[in-house]
């Protein structure tokens, strides 16, 4: 197999790009994780009847690729806006693990979500690194290569981050089928 490959299916995301942002997505949702007060679970089990439970197909589509849009939106912002939005995604989705294992367990919670979550958290991750490639190629442009920003170069760099969007949304989609026929097969 041609080790080029992945690096162009993945749009050319930068070396370690893809990789610190999943880490510093995963140390914050850590960080919601372990800062939810939990402890009002015991005595309250209505999580069934809550709208976050509710959806078929296409909310959770739609909810998804909005938090990945949300996240891509630093190629405008210079990456601010996918930094601030990938902190606060990932207090979310730690407080919401933090949730699932004081309401149901850790081993409900992984039978429930195994077969969808690695797909979905995945392609938000993707979506977050799409959000910081434009100024991660700008800044590793003039700082490592002493090189100046081009229009060239940022069409280039916008046109990687948007592959890697297009993968990370198809990711989402994948996840958002698989999460739609299990909550389907549970309701039935």
């Amino acid at each position: 197999m041609d080790v080029r490959v992945p690096r162009a299916v993945l749009g050319s995301v930068p070396s370690g790009l893809l990789l610190s942002t999943a880490v510093g997505m995963a140390l914050v949702a850590f960080a919601g994780y372990a800062a939810l007060d939990v402890s009002w679970i015991a005595e309250n089990k209505t999580f069934e009847k809550s709208p976050l439970y509710s959806g078929g197909f296409d909310q959770i589509l739609l909810r998804n690729l909005g938090a990945a849009l949300v996240l891509y939106s630093g190629v405008v912002t210079l990456g601010l806006t996918t930094l601030v939005a990938g902190g606060i995604l990932a207090l979310y989705v730690g407080a919401t693990v933090a949730l699932g294992v004081n309401s149901v367990g850790v081993a409900q919670l992984l039978a429930d979500v195994a077969w969808y979550v690695p797909f979905e958290f995945g392609g938000l991750v993707l979506a977050a690194a799409a959000g910081l490639q434009p100024a991660f190629g700008a800044a590793r442009l003039v700082l490592l290569h002493k090189g100046k920003i081009s229009l060239t170069s940022l069409q280039r760099d916008l046109s990687a981050s948007l592959r890697t969007l297009s993968v990370g949304s198809a990711f989402i989609t994948v996840a958002a089928v698989i999460e739609s026929v299990l909550i389907s097969l549970r309701t039935a």
